[in-house]
């Protein structure tokens, strides 16, 4: 058999009877050559089971289980081995994709034929597509580099579709990310400067809220936290080597430094007073790195050490006195989300 045109690889844990759903939406695609990669990550749900009785009804899927590490980058990254389409897309198991999403993509790639991958929106939905208008994400004036290393996450996950070979020169995911794997993975592309176009245009896939899962529920804890620093100092590595540590690039990073370093106050009950000695252990990066002079790097401590007192709690009006005392002196270091993030629709757009 020759090997089919494009491969969507879904990695699944405990998602229920939504991987019914999400694996109907890639059987009822208009174009037809493609290959399914469902890998299994240790469910106990019985979603494992779904999966597998619909592969044997569909050669075109293939079913198997996770032979590695835990987790979606783990999942991701075997599945991006046996893959054997000549593009490549990513669908996470409670998603879903409309019909003619396929067919429309491949007609991009086969035209754009100068770039790497195409990105597209995401359309959110909680319970069926339509009841939600929101989608994910506009375009801005900001530099797509820029927005990810300030996380206003540009796209998600099944945003792009891209060349098999362009994934494999980029190394795949990163095994030891938990949460926050396809932010790095685009951020690297980024950097190393991957052609791409962006169509904005009706979403093609479709995005589950509301849904509870494991790395969703984990994203804040101390180990996510540790690895999410390292991917940091990889990500600034990466930026040095590409001659794009700049002015503008150091102050993203430092923001996103300092943003890490006070959140570390959460786990202040489990670690105590370790809590803020990492958390200024991550801030001192940005001096050794050179993100920051020596008189920011002073204010971000002293805030720092506000952030993780507290004794601030039960003095709210004067707590808050002090934070815009801070905010005011450490200007752009302080992280604000973006106002765009997931909160737009396609109409606040129009090329």
């Amino acid at each position: 058999m020759s090997a089919p045109t494009i491969s969507i690889i879904t990695p699944n844990f405990n998602k229920g009877y939504f991987v019914k759903d999400c694996i109907q939406s890639v059987i009822q695609q208009t174009f037809s050559d493609w290959e399914m990669l469902f890998v299994d990550d240790f469910s106990t749900d019985g979603s494992d089971h779904i999966a597998r009785e619909m592969a044997l009804t569909d050669s075109r899927i293939r079913f198997f289980k996770n032979e590695g590490i835990k987790g979606a980058s783990s999942c991701r990254n075997q599945a991006l081995k046996r893959a054997t389409g000549e593009f490549v897309m990513f669908l996470d198991s409670d998603d879903l994709l409309i019909s003619t999403c396929l067919a429309n993509r491949l007609a991009d790639l086969r035209f754009y034929t100068d770039v790497d991958y195409c990105v597209y929106p995401m359309g959110l939905f909680h319970r069926q597509i339509g009841d939600s208008n929101v989608i994910c994400n506009i375009p801005t004036s900001e530099k797509p580099l820029h927005r990810f290393l300030d996380r206003d996450i540009a796209w998600l996950i099944s945003g792009p579709i891209w060349k098999r070979t362009t994934l494999q020169d980029l190394g795949g995911f990163d095994d030891d990310l938990h949460s926050q794997q396809d932010y790095d993975l685009h951020i690297r592309a980024l950097i190393k400067g991957v052609p791409f176009k962006y169509f904005h245009r009706e979403p093609d896939t479709y995005y589950r809220q509301d849904v509870k899962s494991l790395p969703r529920l984990n994203s804040q804890n101390v180990e996510h936290f540790q690895f999410r620093f390292e991917m940091i100092l990889r990500h600034v590595d990466l930026l040095k080597e590409a001659g794009k540590l700049n002015k503008k690039e150091k102050l993203l990073v430092a923001r996103y430094l300092l943003d890490l370093a006070q959140m570390m106050r959460w786990h202040i009950v489990e670690l105590g007073k370790g809590a803020k000695d990492v958390g200024k252990y991550y801030w001192s990066y940005a001096l050794k790195l050179g993100l920051v002079d020596s008189k920011s790097y002073s204010l971000g401590k002293k805030y720092l050490s506000f952030k993780h007192n507290m004794k601030w709690n039960y003095f709210p009006l004067l707590q808050a006195k002090l934070e815009k005392i801070f905010r005011s002196k450490l200007d752009d270091l302080i992280f604000t989300p973006s106002s765009t993030y997931c909160k737009v629709t396609l109409q606040d757009y129009a090329e």
